[in-house]
This record gives structure tokens, C-alpha cells and sequence, in this order.
């Protein structure tokens, strides 16, 4: 076994939640270990469309050549297909604005070969974290294994962005809160079927929900969510379950299924961290929370994350916990209504029961008569907006619409028996809503006291209130080289 390696920062997970927090605090000048297990994305069904916000805040983080050099389709906007009634809705981003669709594996192999190439950043590929032996306010010490030699490592600050499943946030003794969804299958097709070009496709209110978007000149992917417990062969033997999508696309679907033996699975899960840091060690993107993939924000999530970390060690470089309680609380309101839409429009978009197809109907015609609820409904979805108010506050109006139009339903005890879960479903947001807002009270309050305490202090003593070692950049006793 090698003796320890010191490092500012190690960063396990070379996804693009890793790739952007190693950008980000190499821009404070720190030295940092990003270790990559090194799997193969080009079989994963995982991230591959880009909001605005992601594209913007991918550019901020320094990986404008990166994005330049993709071969990216340009994603205008979001295109709504109602089953009932038969009808479409289209959510285009702000004027002057696009999104980026492309092949998993395309979008995130040029990140990580991108990050190594940066000033203070060492990549270690086909390398996994094992054990993280020490973790306290003086830094973290762990271990990883490559190529069957097991290396030491010790540093000021531990990041684990590897992924939902998160073997680092295990290791660090951080529970979850895990619920399992659905199951996503994934299949590619001739993107010549798709019914609006440039656009993301949601299918709602058929037996399933499904999605698509082209991910090369030619080539779109479609995601169809499966209950759980189906797999391809029951798409295959029910394509009736597909009558949600056009025919032309329907047709590619149908026929993806029959020349593709094993199709690209993944679950779809709700994911919240208990915390989100711990003495030295700090979680983003994935890791830290996940929810369902239908609103494609899974990606600039993360990348605000990076961001948010970054600043966070900017303004308290002396005092690791403190700043990583700080990265805690700024990212949370975000966070918090990113989970709570993803939740609130998958029930919209799949749910059968009478209130979720009342629910539907009015979201179609929210967005059909309100110009201004459809703008900001995308906001909502692109991370643009991310006060849980403001979704709260569109919930509720969608849920007027669908009272109005339970007016002319067949009966007193009909329209009783839609309204009362319609109601109920607004329960979730408007807690949401409220606990924020009472958490902002607490976080000014807490902030309040702390300030006061310290000007309390005599002068002295103020510069020494946060007692804790600075970050300082120290050069690796021998490098790791870049597998």
C-alpha cells in the first residue's frame, strides 16, 4: 500500500456533477483528486438534455469549448401532447434562448477529459473510493483502489458526486429518503417521426407517459416510463400501451422494440438526502437528491450546485463546515422545487385516477388561455424559477381550471368524488411553500444572531471567532497520473 497523497479537494465521480465541482474549485485555486470509476456510458440511460440555465451555467464553469465543439441538436422549447383532449400544447424557452440535446456518452466524456486538462486537477479513472477512514472538521482521509492496488489519500474536503445510488454517501453514514417510481426504458429512432422538430416531446395521459427528444441530426431518443415490474417484452406484447404517441412515431417505437434485444433500463426514484454535508465531506447533484427525469433539470441541478459550493468556499475559505452549511441552506429552496414539480407533474402527467385527469384537463387549458402560465410553467421546468411559491401559486391556479370545468360534469356526486383528490394534491406544494418560507424566517434569524454575537466581541477576538485552519493549495507529495 502507498503512502498518503494530500490534496485540497477529492472529488469521487467523474459525471457532470463531478466535472463541474472540480471546475469550479479549481477556480479558487485548490488542488484537486477527481476519481472516476470509469463505467460505460455509452449503456447508460442517463442525462442528455440541457436547459438554458444548464447550458449558461456549463459556460460559466469554464467548458464553453466543450459545448462549441458538441454536435448538439438545439431543443426551443417543450411540446405538450394531450391524449384527452387530443391536443398540443408548445412551451417555448425565453426569445433568444436554447437548450442542447445529445448522446449521454458525447456530452459527458468530453467534460471529464475537459477537467483533467485544467491547472490543480489530477483525474484518476478506473478508480473507486473504498473507505473513507476519518472525517472531521480537519479534513477527511480515504481510501480508493485502482488496478488492484489499494492508495491513501487525505484532504480538507471530500465531495461525493457519484450518482443517486452513492456508495460515498454511504460510507459516510448519511441515510436517505428512498422511494422507487417507475422503471424508464429507452430506446433510439429515426428522428424524422418526431411531430416538432427542435422540441422536446411530452406524451401524457395515455396508459403511459413517455418522452423524447433528438439527440443527434438523425437519431432521437424516446423514454417510455413502465410501471414497476415491466420490462421490453411488455411493451411488446401490449403495444397498446404506446397509443398515447402519433402513429409515425408509434410505429418507430414498435418497431426499436422488435430489433433491439436489450433496450437501456433505468429506474426512476425520488432520492433526498438527510444532509447534504457532514464535518468535511459534501454532497452534489445526484447524490445529495434525485427525482424523476421528466423535467430534464437533473443536469443544470448540478451545475448550480458546483456553483453554489464554490461560493460558499469563497466566503468562508477559513472554515470548511461552515461554509458547506451555508452551500446546505443556499441550495436547498432550489432543490426543494425541482423535487416538488417533478412529483407533482409525473402524478399529472401518468395518473388515471379522476382527479389526475381532471388535473390534466385543466393544465391544458391553463396553458392554452394564460399565455403568462405558460411562460412561467417553463421557467418552472427549465430552473429558471425557483421559488417553491411561484409553484405553488401556478398549482393552485391549474387547479382552478380544473374546477371550472368539473362544473359541467354529470353529476353533484361525480364532480365530489374528482374535487376532493384534486384538492388533496395541492397539500404537498402549499407545505412546501409554507416550510420555506418559515426556514428563510429561521436562516435571517440565525444569521441575525450570529452577526450580533460577533460585534459583541472585542475587536480581537473577531479575527479569531472561526478558529478553523484556512483551505491552502498543497502540491500532491506524488502525483496520481491521469489513467
Amino acid at each position: 500500500m502507498e503512502g498518503p497523497r494530500d490534496f485540497d479537494v477529492v472529488i469521487a465521480g467523474g459525471g457532470p456533477a463531478g466535472c463541474a465541482a472540480a471546475a469550479s474549485l479549481a477556480e479558487l485555486g485548490q488542488s484537486v483528486l477527481l476519481v472516476d470509476a470509469g463505467v460505460d456510458r455509452h449503456k447508460q440511460l442517463s442525462g442528455e438534455l440541457l436547459h438554458p440555465t444548464g447550458v449558461l451555467a456549463l459556460r460559466e464553469l469554464g467548458f464553453g469549448d466543450v459545448i462549441d465543439a458538441w454536435t448538439a441538436c438545439p431543443v426551443r422549447g417543450f411540446a405538450v401532447f394531450f391524449s384527452a383532449p387530443d391536443h398540443t400544447v408548445v412551451l417555448p424557452y425565453a426569445r433568444g434562448v436554447t437548450g442542447l440535446s445529445l448522446e449521454h456518452a458525447t456530452l459527458t466524456l468530453p467534460l471529464l477529459e475537459a477537467v483533467a486538462r485544467k491547472p490543480g486537477v489530477t483525474v484518476q479513472t478506473q478508480a473507486r473510493v473504498t473507505a473513507v477512514e476519518r472525517n472531521d472538521a480537519r479534513g477527511v482521509r480515504l481510501r480508493f483502489l485502482h488496478e488492484g492496488a489499494e492508495h491513501a489519500v487525505s484532504a480538507r474536503l471530500l465531495v461525493a458526486a457519484d450518482g443517486r445510488a452513492s456508495p460515498v454517501r454511504r460510507m459516510l453514514g448519511i441515510s436517505e429518503r428512498f422511494t422507487r417510481i417507475s422503471t424508464m426504458l429507452g430506446l433510439t429512432v429515426d428522428s424524422a417521426c418526431l411531430p416538432r422538430p427542435e422540441h422536446g416531446h411530452q406524451f401524457v395521459g395515455g396508459p403511459l407517459y413517455a418522452l423524447a427528444y433528438a439527440i443527434q441530426p438523425d437519431v432521437a431518443r424516446v423514454m417510455v416510463d413502465l410501471p414497476l415490474g415491466s420490462t421490453a417484452r411488455t411493451l411488446r406484447e401490449r403495444p397498446e400501451l404506446l397509443s398515447a404517441l402519433p402513429p409515425a412515431l408509434n410505429a418507430e417505437v414498435r418497431r426499436a422494440l422488435e430489433v433491439t434485444a436489450t433496450p437501456r433500463m433505468a429506474s426512476n426514484d425520488d432520492r433526498l438526502a438527510q444532509t447534504v454535508w457532514k464535518q468535511s465531506a459534501v454532497l452534489v447533484g445526484d447524490a445529495a437528491s434525485c427525482c424523476h427525469p421528466l423535467t430534464g433539470s437533473g443536469m443544470t441541478s448540478c451545475f448550480h450546485d458546483a456553483r453554489a459550493l464554490q461560493e460558499a468556499l469563497r466566503r468562508h475559505p477559513d472554515d470548511v463546515p461552515r461554509a458547506l452549511e451555508q452551500y446546505a441552506c443556499v441550495r436547498r429552496p432550489a432543490q426543494r422545487t425541482r423535487v416538488a414539480l417533478a412529483s407533482s407533474l409525473y402524478d399529472a402527467c401518468s395518473g388515471q385516477d379522476a382527479g389526475m385527469r381532471a388535473l390534466r384537463l385543466g393544465l391544458w387549458r391553463y396553458w392554452e388561455h394564460s399565455p403568462r402560465g405558460a411562460r412561467v410553467s417553463m421557467s418552472l421546468l427549465s430552473s429558471e424559477e425557483a421559488r417553491i411559491r411561484v409553484l405553488a401559486r401556478e398549482y393552485l391556479c391549474v387547479v382552478g381550471h380544473s374546477l371550472a370545468m368539473l362544473r359541467s360534469g354529470p353529476s353533484l356526486e361525480g364532480r365530489a368524488r374528482t374535487a376532493v383528490p384534486l384538492l388533496r394534491s395541492t397539500v404537498p406544494p402549499l407545505r412546501g411553500a409554507l416550510a420555506s418560507t418559515l426556514e428563510q424566517v429561521e436562516g435571517w434569524c440565525h444569521r441575525r444572531v450570529r452577526h450580533l454575537r460577533l460585534r459583541a466581541r472585542p475587536l480581537g477576538q473577531r479575527a479569531t471567532a472561526e478558529g478553523r485552519p484556512r483551505i491552502q493549495p498543497v502540491a500532491p507529495a506524488a502525483p496520481v497520473h491521469v489513467a
